[in-house]
């Protein structure tokens, strides 16, 4: 569930986990979080974080202390992130040869496949209980 938290600030309650969200003090906001855009690419990231993770129990495959860079482009007039770009960084030793795996493996994580499925989403308003 996101909740506003006063001024522009929300959060977002999940499981247990409270992650909150606000926009620097030049949109508004007293800069209390990421941006609502922000968890967006993290989500991305650490969706293929533990694909990649997971892909690398394999024997001879290090993962230990592997990073996964991310960077998007916001278009604050459409409001929309029509680029997103992202990078993985595997540690030292890792076999040049599982390369292309490895990116088949990124590819296929399942916030990547509902990005570029274009989800239908329906949004509706209701009183609060």
């Amino acid at each position: 569930m996101a909740k506003h938290e006063g001024g522009m600030s929300s959060s977002l309650n999940v499981r247990g986990h409270k992650v909150m969200s606000d926009v620097p003090p030049g949109m508004g906001g007293d800069d209390h979080g990421p941006t609502p855009v922000d968890p967006l690419a993290g989500s991305l990231g650490t969706c293929i974080a533990f694909y990649v993770a997971c892909w690398c129990k394999q024997p001879g495959i290090p993962r230990e202390g592997f990073e996964v860079d991310m960077d998007y482009v916001h278009d604050r007039e459409a409001h929309c992130v029509p680029v997103m770009k992202v990078s993985v960084r595997m540690p030292y030793g890792f076999p040049e040869e599982r390369r292309l795996a490895l990116l088949k493996v990124a590819m296929s994580c399942t916030v990547h496949n509902t990005l570029c499925s274009i989800p239908q989403i329906e949004i509706a308003v209701a009183p609060k209980e």
